[in-house]
């Protein structure tokens, strides 16, 4: 018998049972009853739950943005991040990069992102290395003959 026609069945059964003086069977009923009725509460739990991280699940989806690279989170005015592409993609996880001098590095799957520079414009090297870049470099060095 089906669980919601027993319990539909089942107290109408139980009155019976009680009018007839049958009470120990009764008394089983009631007991069945009950387990079935924990066993939906349970269920009913569970699924609330469920619900709930769906729910949280498509609020955070909402949230996030991406700017190609790496996400954010808009909350608000408000922006979080950034975010690990990979971590997010693959896991639904929120992993943040942790900024270095040239990028950002995730710690979870060691993916690296670029640091865009300010304003479009490269960054400025050192000037050491500026200096050292002015210097020609021959391509080809003659060898004397000897």
């Amino acid at each position: 018998m089906s669980s919601t026609l027993f319990q539909a069945t089942g107290f109408k059964r139980t009155l019976l049972l009680c009018r007839e003086g049958k009470f120990r069977e009764a008394e089983a009923v009631l007991k069945s009853l009950q387990d079935e009725f924990l066993a939906v509460c349970e269920e009913n739990e569970a699924l609330k739950t469920q619900l709930q991280e769906v729910a949280a699940v498509l609020d955070l989806a909402e949230k996030v943005r991406f700017d190609g690279q790496k996400y954010w989170l808009a909350d608000g005015d408000e922006k979080k991040g950034p975010y690990c592409q990979v971590c997010y993609d693959r896991e639904g996880l929120l992993v943040n990069l942790q900024q270095r001098e040239n990028h950002w590095e995730c710690l979870s799957c060691r993916g690296l992102y670029m640091i865009p520079a300010k304003n479009g414009a490269p960054k400025k090297r050192p000037a050491a290395l500026r200096t050292a870049l002015k210097k020609t470099i021959p391509l080809f060095v003659e060898r004397e003959m000897m």
